[in-house]
């Protein structure tokens, strides 16, 4: 019991701490004026950890697809981010805050108190200090990526205009399990299809993209708002936009493996439930539908930039 309390004050100190210590970063707090031009239209919010060599693709790939601006949050990283980042900050793409973390998230089983300490804390911080910013704000990882199955990002959002947000459902992709050499270009050549990854329970397969001067409180876990007069967020179909996450991509090999078994079949005749249940047996679906594919050809002509 008294271990239990220690670690619920931990949370509750580290948490405070935080927001103490991180509000001297910005200090911009004003409130969105109801129909006021914004000076984004979609904007992402993510934090990230030693991610310098996929940041590039990441930040590229959003631009192609529709993504205004970043709000990014430097967590402890001590590789060379700041000269990937460099050249988008000049450009007013990317705004860089230093976000240390009281709570390491190397470890499983610190994943709960990382997410209260450091990650919730810079949500709603970005929340309270961008929504006259930006109109439609995301809050997703740098192995997420952000699909729109036709035309772009903004297009589709802005079918959506009467409401407060919409949820995002997530595929699944282990870049570990590629049967390609590591001198391929993008994470986003790879294709198979797995499960949902076992750990973290409290890390939601669903994500939103949402009006952050809408937002009255942020929910974790499940990422969740609680909007302004009782209003919901729409789910939206994985026809229009979905979500492709690139697990294990720190363990890409540097040989051939042997992949598991593949199912060679077209994974836009399945069912939602009767895919799922073919990859928790252990079965990989090549996605056939290879959304994403689109953007590769002049995703890779920015990258060689």
């Amino acid at each position: 019991m008294l271990n239990k309390l220690s670690t619920f004050l931990l949370v509750c100190v580290s948490f405070l701490l935080t927001n103490l210590s991180t509000t001297a970063i910005i200090a911009d707090e004003t409130v969105s004026i109801p129909g006021e031009q914004k000076k984004h239209y979609l904007s992402v919010c993510a934090l990230f950890k030693d991610e310098a060599k996929f940041l590039k693709e990441w930040l590229e790939f959003h631009r192609l697809a529709g993504v205004d601006h970043f709000y990014l949050y430097n967590n402890n990283s001590s590789d060379n981010y700041i000269d990937v980042l460099n050249p988008y900050i000049k450009e007013g793409i990317v705004t860089l805050m230093q976000w240390p973390g009281q709570v390491s998230d190397q470890d499983e089983r610190n994943a709960f108190r990382w997410a209260l300490s450091t990650q919730v804390p810079a949500y709603q911080y970005t929340i309270s200090t961008r929504a006259k910013e930006t109109e439609w704000l995301a809050f997703v990882d740098v192995d997420e990526f952000l699909v729109p199955n036709h035309s772009n990002l903004k297009q589709i959002l802005e079918r959506y205009e009467n409401h407060p947000g919409v949820v995002l459902s997530s595929d699944f992709f282990d870049v570990s399990d590629m049967n390609v050499l590591p001198k391929r270009n993008l994470i986003i050549e790879t294709v198979e299809m797995v499960s949902p990854p076992h750990v973290n329970k409290q890390k939601s397969l669903e994500k939103m993209i949402f009006k952050p001067a809408l937002c009255q409180e942020f929910l974790w876990p499940n990422y969740r708002c609680v909007f302004k007069n009782s209003q919901r967020a729409v789910k939206m179909s994985k026809n229009e936009m979905r979500i492709n996450r690139y697990t294990n991509r720190k363990k890409i090999p540097w040989h051939f493996k042997n992949l598991r078994e593949q199912l060679h079949i077209d994974s836009r005749m399945l069912a939602e439930d009767e895919k799922l249940q073919l990859l928790e047996i252990g079965y990989e679906i090549l996605d056939q539908e290879r959304a994403i594919f689109r953007f590769v050809p002049e995703l890779l002509e920015q990258m060689r930039n």
